[in-house]
């Protein structure tokens, strides 16, 4: 494990928020996904946008930062979803994937989002997502950007809002964008350790937090459950997917992202599944660099132009 990645744990687990990784892959069990050669060159350069709005009070503290590219406009939106394990969002996260997709010609607005440190369920986040794109959407002009084109793109826990926010006939989002998401949280951890199994279904961890609250075991709440897995509220009108996942990640396993996309495929709706080989969990992982490769950046821009232009 890189050093890199040995300090986001001991970090992690310092404030009191330990990240759990488990010692065995899970296989990904799906047959009608892509599988891809992971690819670590050329690395992308963070664009300069035209504008950069940072700290914009939405919603009481919560927080975005906007990225205008040059041009008059109006250009598509595509929000940003931190990952955090549901503990913790920072909205300042992949500031050069998002600068990379700015530059393509998009407004990326990146926010933060309640999570388990204030008490909050999944429920406050979505709101939070609705709250930050009619905020957007207000103010068009002001950012340049179309509020009838817009997407939602999330990483970890961000990617598991995200599907949900997408299944939000509400929001009204034209595509997603999912980076080794959870789906099924009653089911996280299947293939991986016990002891991490254990620790995704313990009442008071965050994952059964951020869905029943404190101190609730996703066992005694099998419905309640369910009705937080995006891949029960799908329909054919749910907008086009692109999801992409690691088959050696040890957090998420790939098994989460092949039930949401066969859950859209099932539906009648648009999904494209990458799997990538040998591939972790974004950061924390020990070949980080296959998340800000060109070749893996230029899939997610493409997909962007073909659903938002």
């Amino acid at each position: 494990m890189r050093l890199s990645t040995r300090l986001i744990l001991a970090l992690a687990a310092a404030a009191g928020q330990p990240i759990r990784v488990s010692g065995t892959a899970a296989p990904d069990p799906d047959p009608d996904s892509i599988l891809l050669e992971p690819e670590t060159s050329p690395q992308i350069r963070a664009g300069r946008p035209d504008q950069i709005h940072s700290g914009i009070r939405y919603d009481g503290k919560l927080r975005m930062d906007v990225l205008v590219p040059a041009g008059p406009g109006p250009h598509p939106l595509v929000l940003y979803l931190p990952g955090g394990g549901f503990v913790t969002a920072r909205r300042q996260l992949a500031r050069k994937q998002r600068r990379y997709v700015a530059a393509a010609g998009y407004v990326v607005a990146s926010i933060n989002y309640r999570t388990t440190s204030t008490g909050a369920t999944y429920r406050d986040g979505l709101t939070d997502v609705a709250t930050a794109l009619a905020f957007l959407r207000q103010r068009a002009a002001t950012y340049r950007l179309d509020p009838d084109h817009v997407a939602v793109w999330g990483e970890s826990a961000g990617g598991y809002l995200a599907a949900m926010a997408a299944t939000e006939p509400g929001n009204r989002l034209n595509a997603a964008v999912v980076l080794f998401g959870a789906s099924d949280l009653a089911d996280l951890g299947t293939g991986f350790d016990p002891a991490i199994r254990d620790f995704y279904t313990t009442a008071g961890t965050p994952i059964p937090s951020y869905v029943l609250g404190p101190d609730r075991a996703p066992a005694d709440h099998p419905d309640e459950m369910r009705a937080a897995d995006p891949a029960n509220r799908v329909t054919p009108q749910t907008p086009p997917f692109l999801i992409l996942h690691g088959d050696d990640d040890r957090i998420i396993q790939p098994a989460q992202t092949a039930h949401l996309h066969q859950a859209l495929r099932s539906a009648g709706a648009d999904s494209t599944r990458y799997v990538l080989r040998g591939a972790g969990h974004g950061d924390i992982s020990d070949n980080p660099e296959v998340w800000t490769s060109v070749p893996l950046m230029n899939r997610i821009t493409e997909f962007l132009h073909t659903n938002l232009r």
